[in-house]
Formats: C-alpha cells, structure tokens, sequence
C-alpha cells in the first residue's frame, strides 16, 4: 500500500514540477514583435456619449391624398413617453423638417404620433382645408428616435435631450445638423 502511495505523491510532484517549468518556458517576451498596422479611417464626429439614435426610412414617392398613416412598430408608448422623436420629409433636394408650414413647402403637413404609427396630415396653409397631394409630391420620410440616456426614464429626460442639442448648438429643424451630431448618413 505504501508503494502506491509514495507513487501517487511522486507523480503530483512531478505534474507540479512539469507545470511550473511549462509555464516559465513560455514567456510573453519570447519572439519579435509583428509591423505596425495601418492606421484605421477617422471616426464620425457624434455626440459624446452612446446616444442611441435609430432612423427609419419611408419611400413616400408613391404617396397621394390628403393623409398617410405610416405604420412604425418602433413608435411603443415608452418611446413616445419618454424619448424625442424627429420627423423629416424630402421634397426635391431639400429636407424638410415636420410639423411643415406652407412657407417651406407648398402645402401644411400636420403630424400625429401614436403607438404603431406616424400619421401626415397635408393641409392647405391658406384656408386650412384638406390638401390632396399627387404620387411624386414628396419622396422619403425618415423618422428619427433618439433615446434618452438615462435608466430612469421620464418626461424631463425627453428635455434634457432637447436641452443637450440646443446647448451643442444644433437646430433640430436642420436635417443635416441632427445628421452629423449623431454621425448619421444622410
């Protein structure tokens, strides 16, 4: 019984042995370094932070009549609660930002957001009538949510993410501007 014991106790140091000179054989310092990597293409210029920022994209050129409902999953009642939800609309080559007024297009476009959907309302800036618009009238409707950061989501938090653009100088009628804050593609 002895023998088997003394080989068992023989054989763990000899593992141990066997480790401790396996680990001190292979040393980090061994080999030589590789080349430098080429340096990696320039970042966006975003805002600080993980601002999340989803934008939805809508082909509206097919668009007519006096109204579209746009159905947008994303829009639940805690986003709509408590983040800021930006609408844009392109006519031409321009960027429109939404609620619109006639001055900037020819027409009023109203905005309804509920749980599921963005409604446009197009309206006839002079007397307030229904306007019907025609296929090709308008071309894409991009909605943007910017979440807000905190945990504890609030009213105040939706706020202070307008507070936060308007302290970087960003006008959030300005489609552009919203765009490279975010380093969002146009």
């Amino acid at each position: 019984m002895k023998t088997i014991e003394s080989t068992i106790t023989k054989t763990k140091y000899l593992v141990l042995a066997l480790l401790v000179a396996f680990s001190f054989s292979c040393s980090p310092e061994d080999g030589e370094a590789g080349p430098q990597g080429e340096q990696g293409a320039a970042g966006t210029n975003g805002a600080d932070g993980n601002a999340n920022v989803e934008v939805l994209t809508f082909d509206m050129s097919a668009a007519s009549g006096t109204f579209d409902d746009i159905v947008v999953t994303q829009l639940t009642q805690d986003v709509i609660d408590n983040d800021v939800v930006l609408g844009y609309i392109k006519r031409g080559n321009n960027w429109h930002p939404l609620p619109a007024v006639q001055d900037i297009i020819p027409f009023s476009v109203s905005v309804t957001i509920g749980v599921g959907f963005y409604a446009l309302d197009y309206v006839d800036g002079g007397d307030g009538s229904a306007h019907s618009i025609s296929a090709g009238d308008l071309e894409t409707l991009k909605v943007v949510i910017i979440e807000s950061t905190s945990s504890s989501k609030t009213a105040n938090n939706k706020q202070q993410v307008y507070n936060d653009l308007a302290q970087a100088g960003i006008d959030i009628s300005d489609y552009y501007a919203v765009c490279d804050y975010y380093g969002i593609a146009y």
